[in-house]
């Protein structure tokens, strides 16, 4: 008999115990997530180009190339292969009037707007990651050389806050 009430005592907490010291559900279980990097309204890409591939934008800055300042943006590219993330790219920068250069190397793709000046070329670079398996997300990495870009005078609050921008203190 105490076996038994015992066992009649175990199932009534459990059948009760989920009313009991449970927190109150809030329905609020992800944290904030930033504004895309190249639509927030801050440092766009040339032309307003919007990509047309999954991506995450990993940095932003500008750095002094060959004595020319210009932006760097790198990049990765979800769910396709390097030559179809390199031909988006290019059919992105090409919607907005970007010409591509029959001669890029070293680079695999260099763009231009026709009748624009040198300093307004966009180089690009993409790399497969190794090793990746069929279902992986996150396939490679693109860098971008651009343009320098200010943020608009109207500039969002976000346009001051690194989790949005990408660009970090330690740019590199």
């Amino acid at each position: 008999m105490g076996a038994l009430a015992g066992i009649v005592a175990v199932l009534v907490v459990l059948l009760v115990s989920h009313r009991f010291g449970r927190a109150e559900p809030t329905e609020d279980y992800r944290p904030e997530v930033p504004p895309d990097a190249l639509t927030n309204g801050c440092f766009p890409l040339p032309g307003d180009v919007r990509f047309s591939f999954g991506y995450q934008i990993r940095r932003d800055g500008d750095v002094e190339v060959d004595g020319e300042l210009r932006r760097r943006l790198i990049g990765q590219y979800d769910e396709i292969d390097a030559p179809e993330a390199l031909d988006a790219i290019v059919a992105d920068f090409a919607e907005a009037g970007f010409v591509a250069s029959k001669r890029p190397a070293p680079y695999d793709a260099v763009l231009r707007v026709p009748g624009a000046g040198r300093q307004e070329t966009v180089r690009v670079l993409v790399e497969q990651l190794p090793g990746i398996e069929e279902d992986t997300i996150v396939r490679g990495t693109f860098e971008l050389d651009l343009p320098v870009v200010e943020p608009p005078a109207d500039a969002p609050d976000v346009c001051s806050q690194p989790k949005s921008t990408k660009r970090w203190d330690d740019e590199a």
